[in-house]
């Protein structure tokens, strides 16, 4: 493709050349290519985004993918020396366009913990509704099943993404899948090595398939820090038994286009989910996320935060709709997103929406707001002595710390703090005075 990129672009318009029955024949054989193929029909029928309230801010003009071919990876898991494993990690997985490798400690083993590669047919549910999961069933080519029956292990697992280079793709698939009263922690590590900013010639793309027994409870936390070449497509489902709770604490900070949708199918009576999210946009980034919740059982939990900060010309646009049916008897549920411009010429979009048909819900609440940083803000702490650009630098980390510290790991939320510190100091500095909010 030359020229300059159509002024918005959507997934239909990309030229993905290798979505094709001959790529798919490249990945799977047998089973698996009839439910790729099938996949691969839905992506072909599907619009990129079905929400219409969703649809007028879709743009991947950024992104240049033609070239971007999935390969098929080795068919066995590679086994990591125990140097490998991080201090105070019970087990490391590592996913790239090499495979997978893992390390488990005997701990863990002990535990139940077990991680295996998913079939080449395995079927990935969302498929026939969302177009870029359709994608990712139709063309993943690395896939593990994380597997605890039962018990609990304190120490988090790591699950690490190493993202392409330039003119390749990695679509991996990580289910995740624990037994009645199961206990796990949870950290994904999103990063690749560094490369020269521009249009995402690079594509990552991810799913995390999460089922909760009865009674269980999972802390996930992912930070996704990729260079600004890559695009990202992350879709994520998780399904909850009765009892069961879900910990997230989600923070985007690289790429240079990324586009997420997270499925939250409350079906388990007395459910619960904590979603925390952070995103911080600067040069052209572009961040596009999106979060369904359904509150199908009766007496679910939903709390979901999202803040995002966004400076020079980036954009944000945080989405969330949760749906109450007539079986959500006793519902609790809180939506809330929030977004920060660092310059005049960063945009951000907030849109909360709540479908309900249950009228006895304990609490069905949403709210948002977009905006500048305060200048009273900025004159308070002048007057208590610090210069305009440490005032700056307190308020925004000030917005972002509640969803930091609801990091379910301490290490992890020091290393997020220390991610978001640099960035902003790095978008402050890019930024011209003349610029500011």
């Amino acid at each position: 493709m030359s020229g300059t990129p159509p002024t918005r672009r959507a997934l239909a318009d990309l030229p993905l050349a290798w979505a094709t029955g001959e790529t798919i024949a490249r990945l799977a054989s047998g089973a698996g290519v009839t439910v790729r193929t099938e996949a691969l029909a839905a992506f072909n029928a599907l619009p990129t985004e079905s929400n219409l309230l969703f649809t007028g801010y879709v743009d991947l003009r950024a992104a240049e993918l033609d070239a971007a071919l999935p390969s098929p990876t080795p068919t066995a898991i590679a086994q990591l020396p125990q140097s490998a494993l991080p201090d105070g990690a019970a087990a490391l997985i590592v996913l790239s366009t090499s495979g997978v490798a893992l390390y488990a400690s005997p701990e863990a083993v002990t535990a139940g913990f077990s991680v295996q590669l998913l079939d080449a047919g395995a079927p990935l549910a969302g498929a026939e509704s969302d177009r870029i999961t359709a994608l990712i069933a139709a063309f993943w080519n690395v896939g593990i099943k994380i597997t605890l029956a039962g018990g609990e292990i304190a120490a988090p697992i790591i699950v690490r993404v190493d993202a392409p280079a330039a003119g390749a793709a990695l679509i991996a698939r990580v289910a995740l899948e624990l037994g009645a009263g199961a206990t796990a922690s949870v950290i994904e590590e999103i990063g690749g090595s560094a490369a020269a900013p521009g249009v995402a010639r690079a594509l990552l793309a991810t799913t995390s398939e999460v089922v909760l027994g009865a009674q269980s409870t999972l802390n996930l936390s992912s930070i996704q820090d990729l260079p600004e070449d890559r695009a990202y497509l992350a879709v994520r489902r998780h399904t909850f038994g009765t009892g069961a709770t879900l910990n997230l604490a989600a923070a985007q900070v690289g790429a240079r286009v990324v586009r997420g949708r997270i499925d939250h199918v409350l079906a388990g009576d007395g459910s619960k989910v904590r979603q925390v999210e952070v995103v911080f946009g600067a040069g052209e980034q572009l961040h596009d996320l999106t979060t369904y919740s359904l509150h199908s059982g009766q007496k679910t939990v939903g709390d979901l935060l999202a803040k995002g900060v966004f400076a020079g010309t980036a954009r944000g646009y945080v989405k969330g709709v949760t749906t109450i049916p007539r079986s959500g008897r006793g519902t609790n549920s809180y939506l809330g997103e929030f977004g920060m411009l660092l310059s005049k010429t960063a945009r951000s979009v907030a849109i909360p929406s709540l479908w309900i048909d249950q009228p006895d819900c304990e609490r069905a609440a949403h709210g948002s707001s977009v905006g500048p940083i305060d200048p009273s803000q900025i004159f308070y702490l002048r007057s208590r002595g610090l210069t305009e650009a440490e005032a700056r630098r307190t308020i925004v980390m000030g917005f972002l710390e509640p969803v930091v510290a609801a990091l379910p790991l301490e290490a992890e939320a020091d290393r997020l703090r220390e991610v978001l510190s640099a960035k902003l100091d790095a978008a402050l500095a890019a930024q011209p005075a003349a610029l500011a909010s």
